[in-house]
Protein backbone atom coordinates (compact mmCIF):
# COMPACT_ATOMS: atom_id res chain seq x y z
CA UNK A 1 0.00 0.00 0.00
CA UNK A 2 1.39 3.41 -0.86
CA UNK A 3 -1.43 5.56 1.10
CA UNK A 4 -2.68 4.60 4.44
CA UNK A 5 -5.38 7.28 4.64
CA UNK A 6 -8.77 6.30 5.19
CA UNK A 7 -7.29 2.72 5.97
CA UNK A 8 -8.36 0.29 9.18
CA UNK A 9 -5.44 -1.21 10.71
CA UNK A 10 -5.17 -3.85 13.44
CA UNK A 11 -1.83 -4.32 15.44
CA UNK A 12 -0.82 -6.70 17.91
CA UNK A 13 1.52 -6.34 20.78
CA UNK A 14 -0.16 -2.61 20.06
CA UNK A 15 0.15 -1.28 23.89
CA UNK A 16 3.81 -0.65 23.66
CA UNK A 17 7.13 0.30 22.11
CA UNK A 18 6.67 -0.74 18.14
CA UNK A 19 3.06 -1.90 17.99
CA UNK A 20 2.28 1.60 19.88
CA UNK A 21 4.39 3.01 17.70
CA UNK A 22 3.29 1.71 14.32
CA UNK A 23 -0.23 2.35 15.26
CA UNK A 24 0.31 6.09 16.50
CA UNK A 25 2.02 6.37 12.60
CA UNK A 26 -0.62 5.27 10.75
CA UNK A 27 -3.42 7.82 12.88
CA UNK A 28 -0.26 10.47 11.59
CA UNK A 29 -0.87 9.33 7.96
CA UNK A 30 -4.66 9.41 8.13
CA UNK A 31 -5.34 5.95 9.21
CA UNK A 32 -9.74 6.17 9.56
CA UNK A 33 -9.54 3.21 12.63
CA UNK A 34 -6.91 1.55 14.56
CA UNK A 35 -7.53 -1.60 16.40
CA UNK A 36 -4.83 -2.46 18.82
CA UNK A 37 -4.51 -6.39 20.47
CA UNK A 38 -2.38 -6.86 23.53
CA UNK A 39 -2.24 -9.56 26.11
CA UNK A 40 -2.10 -6.55 28.91
CA UNK A 41 -5.22 -5.00 29.33
CA UNK A 42 -4.32 -2.21 31.70
CA UNK A 43 -1.27 -1.04 29.59
CA UNK A 44 -3.93 -1.64 26.50
CA UNK A 45 -6.39 0.28 28.19
CA UNK A 46 -3.98 3.24 28.82
CA UNK A 47 -2.56 3.40 25.15
CA UNK A 48 -6.30 3.35 24.04
CA UNK A 49 -6.81 6.39 25.74
CA UNK A 50 -3.76 8.02 24.84
CA UNK A 51 -4.16 7.64 20.90
CA UNK A 52 -7.47 8.68 21.22
CA UNK A 53 -6.36 11.80 23.03
CA UNK A 54 -4.18 12.67 19.45
CA UNK A 55 -7.59 13.00 17.66
CA UNK A 56 -6.62 11.46 14.43
CA UNK A 57 -9.14 8.63 13.62
CA UNK A 58 -10.48 6.57 16.02
CA UNK A 59 -8.98 3.94 18.02
CA UNK A 60 -10.00 0.61 20.14
CA UNK A 61 -8.24 -2.11 22.39
CA UNK A 62 -9.12 -6.16 22.22
CA UNK A 63 -7.20 -8.07 24.79
CA UNK A 64 -5.69 -11.03 22.50
CA UNK A 65 -3.39 -13.55 23.63
CA UNK A 66 -1.27 -14.36 20.34
CA UNK A 67 0.06 -17.89 21.08
CA UNK A 68 -3.81 -18.89 21.03
CA UNK A 69 -5.04 -19.00 17.94
CA UNK A 70 -8.80 -19.27 18.84
CA UNK A 71 -7.94 -15.27 20.70
CA UNK A 72 -6.74 -14.25 17.76
CA UNK A 73 -9.74 -15.56 15.56
CA UNK A 74 -11.93 -13.47 17.69
CA UNK A 75 -9.94 -10.24 17.91
CA UNK A 76 -10.19 -10.58 14.06
CA UNK A 77 -13.94 -11.22 14.23
CA UNK A 78 -14.04 -8.12 16.94
CA UNK A 79 -11.85 -5.58 14.53
CA UNK A 80 -14.39 -6.92 11.22
CA UNK A 81 -17.48 -5.81 13.36
CA UNK A 82 -15.71 -2.39 14.56
CA UNK A 83 -14.20 -1.19 10.85
CA UNK A 84 -16.26 -3.18 8.27
CA UNK A 85 -12.86 -4.86 7.46
CA UNK A 86 -9.18 -4.44 8.03
CA UNK A 87 -7.16 -3.36 5.39
CA UNK A 88 -3.66 -3.14 7.05
CA UNK A 89 -2.30 -5.87 9.44
CA UNK A 90 0.74 -5.32 11.85
CA UNK A 91 1.91 -8.43 13.42
CA UNK A 92 4.47 -7.43 15.93
CA UNK A 93 4.12 -9.08 19.58
CA UNK A 94 7.31 -10.08 20.46
CA UNK A 95 9.61 -11.28 23.87
CA UNK A 96 13.14 -12.22 24.30
CA UNK A 97 15.08 -14.54 26.21
CA UNK A 98 18.73 -15.34 26.31
CA UNK A 99 21.03 -18.19 27.25
CA UNK A 100 23.50 -20.34 25.51
CA UNK A 101 21.28 -22.89 23.13
CA UNK A 102 22.60 -25.51 25.29
CA UNK A 103 21.59 -24.28 28.20
CA UNK A 104 18.00 -22.49 27.26
CA UNK A 105 15.34 -24.34 29.12
CA UNK A 106 12.40 -26.11 27.36
CA UNK A 107 9.43 -23.26 28.23
CA UNK A 108 11.71 -20.63 27.28
CA UNK A 109 11.80 -21.97 23.82
CA UNK A 110 8.33 -23.13 23.53
CA UNK A 111 7.24 -19.30 25.31
CA UNK A 112 9.87 -17.45 22.90
CA UNK A 113 8.73 -19.27 19.69
CA UNK A 114 5.11 -19.48 20.59
CA UNK A 115 4.67 -15.51 20.32
CA UNK A 116 7.51 -15.08 18.41
CA UNK A 117 6.74 -17.57 15.56
CA UNK A 118 3.36 -18.85 16.18
CA UNK A 119 2.39 -15.31 16.72
CA UNK A 120 2.87 -14.68 12.94
CA UNK A 121 1.26 -18.41 12.20
CA UNK A 122 -1.41 -17.33 14.16
CA UNK A 123 -2.02 -14.02 12.08
CA UNK A 124 -1.28 -15.19 8.84
CA UNK A 125 -3.82 -18.05 9.38
CA UNK A 126 -6.80 -15.79 10.75
CA UNK A 127 -6.23 -12.56 8.29
CA UNK A 128 -4.83 -13.77 5.19
CA UNK A 129 -7.80 -15.53 4.40
CA UNK A 130 -10.18 -12.63 4.78
CA UNK A 131 -8.19 -9.88 3.12
CA UNK A 132 -7.83 -12.26 0.29
CA UNK A 133 -11.78 -12.62 -0.17
CA UNK A 134 -12.27 -8.58 0.78
CA UNK A 135 -10.68 -8.14 -2.91
CA UNK A 136 -9.17 -4.53 -2.20
CA UNK A 137 -6.23 -3.67 -1.50
CA UNK A 138 -4.55 -4.46 1.90
CA UNK A 139 -0.70 -5.35 3.75
CA UNK A 140 0.48 -7.46 6.05
CA UNK A 141 3.29 -6.73 7.64
CA UNK A 142 5.09 -9.04 9.93
CA UNK A 143 7.48 -7.94 12.87
CA UNK A 144 10.81 -10.20 12.74
CA UNK A 145 14.01 -8.61 13.35
CA UNK A 146 17.50 -7.63 12.34
CA UNK A 147 18.19 -10.81 14.59
CA UNK A 148 16.24 -12.45 11.68
CA UNK A 149 19.10 -11.66 9.38
CA UNK A 150 22.14 -11.52 11.46
CA UNK A 151 22.77 -13.78 14.88
CA UNK A 152 24.07 -12.67 17.87
CA UNK A 153 25.57 -14.64 20.87
CA UNK A 154 23.83 -15.74 24.06
CA UNK A 155 20.55 -14.90 21.92
CA UNK A 156 19.54 -18.48 20.20
CA UNK A 157 16.08 -18.61 20.99
CA UNK A 158 15.30 -14.85 20.01
CA UNK A 159 17.23 -15.16 16.91
CA UNK A 160 15.41 -19.08 15.87
CA UNK A 161 12.18 -17.36 16.18
CA UNK A 162 13.13 -14.01 14.18
CA UNK A 163 15.22 -16.30 11.73
CA UNK A 164 11.83 -18.11 11.29
CA UNK A 165 9.82 -15.06 11.04
CA UNK A 166 11.40 -13.70 8.06
CA UNK A 167 11.61 -17.24 6.36
CA UNK A 168 7.34 -16.99 7.23
CA UNK A 169 7.06 -13.78 5.41
CA UNK A 170 9.36 -13.90 2.36
CA UNK A 171 7.02 -17.57 2.10
CA UNK A 172 3.88 -15.55 2.25
CA UNK A 173 4.95 -13.39 -0.51
CA UNK A 174 5.51 -15.65 -2.47
CA UNK A 175 2.26 -17.56 -1.67
CA UNK A 176 0.41 -14.77 -1.93
CA UNK A 177 1.87 -14.04 -5.84
CA UNK A 178 1.25 -18.02 -6.52
CA UNK A 179 -2.19 -17.47 -5.42
CA UNK A 180 -3.41 -14.68 -7.35
CA UNK A 181 -3.86 -12.07 -4.40
CA UNK A 182 -2.00 -9.40 -6.07
CA UNK A 183 -4.02 -6.40 -4.30
CA UNK A 184 -2.54 -8.03 -0.39
CA UNK A 185 1.28 -6.92 0.28
CA UNK A 186 3.78 -8.16 2.58
CA UNK A 187 6.65 -6.83 4.02
CA UNK A 188 8.51 -7.55 7.10
CA UNK A 189 9.90 -5.44 9.82
CA UNK A 190 13.78 -5.92 10.92
CA UNK A 191 13.93 -3.38 14.25
CA UNK A 192 17.47 -2.71 14.99
CA UNK A 193 17.63 -1.74 19.13
CA UNK A 194 14.04 0.27 19.67
CA UNK A 195 13.76 1.61 22.85
CA UNK A 196 11.20 -1.03 24.17
CA UNK A 197 10.16 -3.19 26.95
CA UNK A 198 11.05 -6.06 25.67
CA UNK A 199 13.71 -6.84 28.02
CA UNK A 200 10.61 -6.86 30.51
CA UNK A 201 8.54 -9.36 28.52
CA UNK A 202 8.10 -11.44 31.22
CA UNK A 203 5.82 -9.69 32.99
CA UNK A 204 3.05 -11.23 30.57
CA UNK A 205 4.77 -14.44 30.90
CA UNK A 206 2.58 -18.02 31.20
CA UNK A 207 2.72 -19.26 35.01
CA UNK A 208 2.87 -22.92 32.87
CA UNK A 209 6.09 -21.71 31.39
CA UNK A 210 7.42 -20.19 34.55
CA UNK A 211 11.22 -22.03 34.03
CA UNK A 212 12.88 -19.12 32.51
CA UNK A 213 16.79 -19.41 31.97
CA UNK A 214 18.81 -18.27 34.72
CA UNK A 215 22.29 -18.29 33.93
CA UNK A 216 25.21 -16.27 33.71
CA UNK A 217 24.97 -16.14 29.90
CA UNK A 218 21.33 -15.71 30.07
CA UNK A 219 21.98 -12.66 32.63
CA UNK A 220 24.65 -10.86 30.58
CA UNK A 221 21.93 -10.85 27.45
CA UNK A 222 19.54 -9.52 29.25
CA UNK A 223 21.93 -6.90 30.92
CA UNK A 224 23.36 -6.07 27.63
CA UNK A 225 19.82 -5.50 25.90
CA UNK A 226 18.77 -3.21 28.61
CA UNK A 227 21.84 -1.08 28.85
CA UNK A 228 21.76 -0.81 25.05
CA UNK A 229 17.95 0.06 24.71
CA UNK A 230 18.16 2.37 27.82
CA UNK A 231 21.75 4.08 26.82
CA UNK A 232 20.95 4.28 22.85
CA UNK A 233 17.33 2.56 21.73
CA UNK A 234 15.49 4.84 19.01
CA UNK A 235 12.10 6.11 20.12
CA UNK A 236 9.70 3.89 18.95
CA UNK A 237 7.68 6.01 16.85
CA UNK A 238 10.65 7.35 14.84
CA UNK A 239 11.31 3.67 13.95
CA UNK A 240 7.79 3.24 13.18
CA UNK A 241 7.37 6.28 10.81
CA UNK A 242 10.44 4.93 8.94
CA UNK A 243 9.32 1.94 8.25
CA UNK A 244 5.95 2.83 7.33
CA UNK A 245 7.36 5.45 4.72
CA UNK A 246 9.51 1.92 3.64
CA UNK A 247 6.09 -0.13 3.44
CA UNK A 248 4.64 3.18 0.89
CA UNK A 249 7.61 2.98 -1.04
CA UNK A 250 6.98 -0.69 -2.32
CA UNK A 251 10.05 -1.94 -0.25
CA UNK A 252 9.31 -5.92 1.28
CA UNK A 253 12.64 -5.65 3.92
CA UNK A 254 11.79 -2.80 6.32
CA UNK A 255 13.77 -0.96 8.65
CA UNK A 256 13.41 0.81 11.69
CA UNK A 257 16.83 2.94 11.45
CA UNK A 258 18.03 5.48 8.94
CA UNK A 259 21.87 5.02 7.68
CA UNK A 260 23.81 1.95 6.22
CA UNK A 261 22.86 -0.17 9.16
CA UNK A 262 20.90 -2.74 7.38
CA UNK A 263 23.44 -2.37 4.25
CA UNK A 264 26.23 -2.82 6.21
CA UNK A 265 25.33 -5.99 8.69
CA UNK A 266 23.44 -7.61 5.34
CA UNK A 267 26.63 -7.17 3.41
CA UNK A 268 29.14 -8.59 5.57
CA UNK A 269 26.24 -11.45 6.51
CA UNK A 270 26.18 -12.43 3.23
CA UNK A 271 30.11 -12.07 2.17
CA UNK A 272 30.61 -14.30 5.11
CA UNK A 273 27.86 -17.20 3.94
CA UNK A 274 29.03 -16.84 0.11
CA UNK A 275 33.15 -17.31 1.59
CA UNK A 276 32.08 -20.51 3.86
CA UNK A 277 33.09 -18.30 6.86
CA UNK A 278 31.67 -18.81 10.07
CA UNK A 279 29.51 -15.48 10.64
CA UNK A 280 31.28 -12.69 12.54
CA UNK A 281 29.59 -11.02 15.88
CA UNK A 282 27.92 -7.51 14.49
CA UNK A 283 26.41 -5.14 16.99
CA UNK A 284 22.75 -3.96 15.94
CA UNK A 285 23.62 -0.55 16.70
Amino acid sequence: MDDFSGATAFVTGGASGIGRGLATALLEQGAAHVVLADIEQGALDATVADLRGLGQGEVSGVLCDVTDPASVDRAADVAWDRTGGVQVVCLNAGVFAGGYSWETTLDDWDWVLGVNLKGLVHGIRTFVPRLIAADRPSHVIGTASIAGVVSSPASAVYCTSKFAAVGLMESLHHDLGLAGAAHVGSSVLCPGMVATAIDHGDRNRPSDLADATDTESSNLASDSISQILRDGGLDPLVGARHALAQVRAGRFYVTTHEGDLWARLVANHNDDRLAGRPPRFQMYE
